[in-house]
C-alpha cells in the first residue's frame, strides 16, 4: 500500500519506518523543513533504538508535501492546552490538508491520541472514511512494540475500514485474538484508559512506598508479594520519584478535562493527578532533609534528567519539577545523563553538565538518583562515596540496596525502604 504519515515526531517516525519495514511505500510528511532535511540525511532527531537503520529503506521517504496515497495516517502531537484539554489544532490542520488533496485517499487513520469523538469529527470534516488506530509504543522499545504488539486496536465504522487496516498490518501475521475491532469512540477511549490505568498503578505504588516508611514495611518486599498475584502482575510496581513522560501526565489530564466538561467526573483520575503532585513534592523534601533542612548554598548532583532510562526525552520528567525547585531554594546543580544532556541544556538554566559521575560527586553535598540508567546501577559506590567530603545519597529509583550504600560509606535514603540509613 502507499501510505502517507503526517508528523515526523516520535509516533509518526516510528510508525512510518516500521510500515516501510513491512513492505509498504511510505512517505512521512512534516511542515518543519529542517526536520525533513535531517531525516533525509539519515539522522534521527531523537534517541530510539533501531530506528536509524530503517531510514535507509528504499520504501521510506520524507517530504513537506504529500502525494497521492492509499491511506493517510495522522500522527501529529496533541499536547495539553492551557485549560487542560487536548490541543487538537495540529490534527485539524492535517485533516484540512487531506481534504484539499486532488486525489483523496481511501481512508484516514487516526494514530494521534485524541479524546473520544474526534475520529468521527475528522470523518465529518474530510468527508472520508476515518479509522481510529491508537498506538501503544513505549519509548526505548517502540520498534519491538510495533512489530510484536500485545494487541492491535482498530476502531472503524464499516467493514471496508476494518479490511483496509487488516491489509495494512497483514505482514505482522497477528493471531485473531490480538486484533480488537471496535467502534471509533471505543478505540479512542481504549488508548486513554490504558495509559490512565498504568498511571494509576504507578501512583498507587508511590503512595504505598511512602506509607511503608510510616509503618516500617519494605516496598520491594510488598510489591514482590502482590506482583506474584496473576490478577495484578509485576509490571509498573516499581516505586519512583513521580510519573513523567510524553503520554501519561498529558493523557490523564486530558481525560480528566473531557470527563469534567461532560459533567461525568472520574474521581479516581482526579485523585491520581493530585497524588502524583503530592508525591513529587515529597521527593523534593527528601532531598532537602538530606541537606539538613536547607539546600541554600549546597551543591546537588543529579544523576539522570530524562523521565526514564533509554530515552533522551525530558517531557514531564520529574527533573523538570525538582531541579528548578532546588535552584529556587538556592542550590547549585550538577547533572549527569548519558542521553539527556543535550535536551537538558535547552530545558534548564544554570546547570553544570558533567559526563563522569565520579567527577560530579567531588563537589557535591548530596547525590540524587532521578533516572534508572544502567550506568548508575554499575557505579563503584565506595569510590563514589570517597569522592565526597560527606557522602550522602538520595536514591529515588531504589537502584541500590540500603545495605550496599551504607557499606560503601553513604548516608542513604530511598523510597519505602525504612527511611534514612547510615552506618
Amino acid at each position: 500500500m502507499r501510505v502517507t504519515v503526517f508528523g515526523c515526531g516520535y509516533v509518526g517516525l516510528v510508525t512510518g519506518a516500521c510500515l516501510s519495514e513491512l513492505g509498504h511505500m511510505v512517505e512521512c510528511i512534516d511542515i518543519d523543513a529542517g526536520k525533513v532535511a535531517t531525516l533525509q540525511s539519515g539522522i534521527v532527531p531523537f534517541f530510539e533504538p533501531e530506528i536509524e537503520k530503517m531510514l535507509r529503506n528504499k520504501t521510506l521517504s520524507f517530504a513537506t508535501t504529500a502525494t497521492a496515497p492509499d491511506l493517510c495516517i495522522i500522527a501529529v502531537g496533541t499536547p495539553l492546552a492551557e485549560n487542560g484539554s487536548a490541543d487538537l489544532s495540529q490534527v485539524f490542520a492535517v485533516a484540512d490538508l487531506i481534504k484539499a488533496m486532488d486525489k483523496p485517499p481511501k481512508a484516514v487513520v487516526m494514530k494521534s491520541t485524541v479524546p473520544p469523538g474526534t475520529t468521527k469529527e475528522i470523518a465529518a470534516r474530510t468527508g472520508l472514511e476515518t479509522i481510529s488506530n491508537p498506538e501503544f509504543l513505549r519509548q526505548g522499545s517502540a520498534v519491538q512494540d510495533f512489530m510484536q504488539p500485545d494487541r492491535l486496536v482498530i476502531g472503524a465504522n464499516s467493514e471496508r475500514g476494518f479490511a483496509l487496516m487488516e491489509q495494512l498490518y497483514a505482514p505482522l501475521n497477528l493471531p485473531a485474538e490480538r486484533i480488537v475491532k471496535t467502534g471509533t469512540n471505543s478505540a479512542e477511549l481504549t488508548k486513554y484508559a490504558a495509559n490512565v490505568f498504568l498511571t494509576t498503578k504507578l501512583a498507587f505504588v508511590n503512595e504505598l512506598a511512602l506509607y511503608c516508611e510510616t509503618v516500617g514495611a519494605d516496598i520491594d518486599e510488598v510489591t514482590k508479594g502482590i506482583g506474584l498475584d496473576t490478577r495484578i502482575g509485576n509490571q509498573f510496581l516499581q516505586a519512583g520519584p513521580g510519573i513523567g513522560g510524553s503520554c501519561f501526565p498529558k493523557d490523564i489530564r486530558a481525560l480528566a478535562f473531557q470527563s469534567n466538561a461532560l459533567e461525568h467526573h472520574l474521581t479516581i483520575v482526579q485523585a491520581v493527578i493530585a497524588s502524583n503532585d503530592t508525591h513529587q513534592n515529597a521527593m523534593l523534601q527528601k532531598i532537602v532533609e538530606m541537606c539538613g533542612g536547607s539546600v541554600l548554598g549546597k551543591t546537588i548532583a543529579i544523576f539522570g534528567v530524562t523521565f526514564k532510562a533509554n530515552t533522551d526525552d525530558l517531557r514531564n520528567s520529574v527533573s523538570t519539577v525538582i531541579i528548578p525547585a532546588l535552584q529556587e531554594m538556592g542550590a547549585k546543580i550538577s547533572a549527569v545523563d548519558p542521553m539527556g544532556a543535550e535536551n537538558g541544556k535547552t530545558v534548564f538554566t544554570g546547570v553544570n553538565w558533567v559526563e563522569n559521575p565520579y567527577k560530579a560527586a567531588e563537589p557535591a553535598d548530596v547525590l540524587v538518583v532521578l533516572t534508572e540508567w544502567e550506568l548508575f546501577k554499575t557505579l563503584d559506590l565506595a569510590r563514589l562515596a570517597q569522592a565526597m567530603k560527606i557522602p550522602k545519597l538520595v536514591d529515588l529509583r531504589n537502584i541500590y540496596s540500603p545495605e550496599q550504600a551504607v557499606l560503601a560509606g553513604f548516608e542513604y535514603d530511598s523510597i519505602g525502604r525504612g527511611g534514612l540509613a547510615k552506618g
